[in-house]
């Protein structure tokens, strides 16, 4: 199906909420060493509050996979989401203390995970997955550039001290208010009855491939695991890391970093939007792997360009990875009606962010560098077991007969 004048307006409105939803839970990422200089907070209560955002996005999800709203209808839980989004940035504003900052990231993680349901359901309603995957490229560019874009407002704020803990929900909060219209604009087409899917089976015969299976659904699960938790080990230590690990002193500089990792993957999904699914994951699992090892390497080293590189790698992975889970994930779930999958695929990710917290305790016990060094040799093994698995069974999808 190509997009008409209409569907498009309609996905443009959609990517403007989620990449706003997106935007809140980036923003106050170069804030964490402000905190800590003001509040005295430690490294597992910093991991707390980035965790709270992912606990909110959780709960969100699991809800929304068993509330069942009319296609009809879809617009109200994206006001809902875009409201607590809202409400969220106000908090913050104000936040002097760890109690009103975890309340506040909490609601932004649940208005995140409502955005995050309801807006792929939408695009997957409106554009036809089995023939294109505009659904997929539209939600993760718009999550991706939304996470890579606030540690670089924020950061340049902070470097500037122009009103450092305000003035980036201000930001947000204009942003919020222009989805809220823009989706108000959209709303008939947003609102639109699905359309039956047509002949899926066709389109498979002619590119020679199996049907994809629940089975795919739980590699996509298993790779977008380990690609958010080494994404949210950035985000959530990483000005830490650089810092006291790296001797990196200036927070410009680690936010540029963060979003060139963010940046870096939106571009490669640009690169792999005609490639094959499959072989857009198959690459992502294996860059992931050698970007953990190079960072590995760059502990040993105490070498910042070393692990440039691997951030630079990892964020490659991340783009390769979620266009490719988000595309196989979309079939299977309009071929058999079955959009909780997509949930399903987010809130593994989002258990994914929890993974740091390991290293946050470890930082707060053992001495930093040996810390993220048995991190990163965990994370290695669970990346080499996730890349052969992605081999095997994309080899099986390519060798399978017609059917």
């Amino acid at each position: 199906m190509i997009p008409t004048t209409k569907s498009s307006q309609a996905g443009l409105a959609l990517a403007l909420a989620f990449f706003s939803g997106m935007l809140s839970s980036s923003l106050p990422t170069p804030l964490y060493p402000v905190y800590v200089s003001l509040y005295r907070f430690s490294a597992s209560q910093i991991m707390a509050v980035f965790g709270v955002y992912a606990a909110g996005v959780l709960l969100a999800l699991l809800f929304t996979a068993k509330v069942n709203v009319r296609p009809e209808a879809y617009t109200r839980p994206v006001y809902t989401g875009l409201g607590c989004v809202l409400i969220s940035s106000l908090l913050m504003m104000f936040a002097d203390n760890i109690t009103l900052l975890l309340i506040a990231r909490l609601i932004t993680g649940l208005g995140s995970g409502i955005l995050m349901a309801y807006i792929n359901r939408s695009l997957i309603k409106i554009f036809a997955t089995e023939v294109s995957n505009h659904a997929a490229l539209i939600a993760s560019a718009a999550l991706i550039l939304g996470q890579a874009i606030g540690p670089f407002i924020t950061g340049n704020i902070v470097q500037h001290n122009f009103y450092s803990l305000k003035a980036p929900f201000i930001i947000l909060l204009v942003l919020v208010l222009l989805s809220l219209f823009a989706i108000w604009r959209c709303r008939e087409w947003v609102n639109k009855p699905i359309q039956p899917v047509a002949e899926p089976q066709q389109n498979l015969t002619l590119h020679r491939h199996r049907p994809l299976t629940l089975r795919d659904v739980y590699l996509c699960c298993m790779a977008i695991f380990l690609s958010w938790a080494m994404a949210s080990t950035l985000m959530s230590q990483g000005p830490t890391l650089a810092h006291n690990g790296y001797a990196i002193g200036s927070v410009q500089i680690v936010s540029y970093c963060l979003s060139l990792f963010l940046l870096t993957a939106g571009i490669t999904q640009w690169l792999m939007r005609k490639r094959h699914h499959y072989s857009s994951l198959k690459i992502g699992v294996s860059t992931q792997l050698a970007a953990i090892l190079l960072a590995l390497v760059s502990v040993q080293l105490i070498s910042p360009a070393l692990v440039l590189v691997a951030v630079i790698a990892e964020g490659f992975a991340y783009g390769a990875i979620l266009v490719g889970a988000a595309t196989i994930v979309n079939q299977v779930a309009r071929q058999k009606q079955r959009t909780h999958l997509i949930n399903l695929l987010y809130i593994t990710g989002y258990v994914g962010n929890w993974l740091p917290f390991a290293l946050s305790i470890m930082m707060d016990h053992y001495p930093l560098l040996k810390a993220l060094s048995d991190y990163l040799i965990v994370c290695s093994l669970l990346a080499f077991c996730i890349a052969l698995a992605a081999q095997v069974s994309g080899r099986k999808l390519y060798q399978s007969p017609m059917v």
